[in-house]
């Protein structure tokens, strides 16, 4: 499961070994820092929890409650369930 895309990209422990070698051997030949090109993608924030970017994506962000609107949710899905039960139970005496 952990090494499933090694096996499946036909790695095993002498590739990665040559990989590696490789690798450092690159980087003993230019070890300067090579910095990569910014995108130049911007992101505006427009409905609340709302975030569009340049290139066309848009994410959803949570945002935070306070301690008191947490309290309120839970006595709202406590007080739901209550309801729900109660009805369940006159459903039943009922019968």
């Amino acid at each position: 499961a952990h090494f499933s895309k090694y096996i499946a990209g036909d790695l095993d422990g002498e590739k990665l070994e040559e990989m590696y070698s490789e690798a450092h051997e690159k980087i003993r030949e230019d070890p300067e820092h090579q910095l990569a090109e910014k995108k130049g993608v911007t992101h505006t924030r427009g409905e609340p929890g709302q975030i569009t970017s340049s290139d066309g994506t848009e994410h959803a962000r949570n945002k935070k409650i306070t301690l008191e609107q947490r309290r309120a949710k839970v006595a709202a899905k406590i007080a739901a369930a209550q309801a729900k039960l109660l009805e369940a139970d006159e459903a039943e005496e009922d019968e």
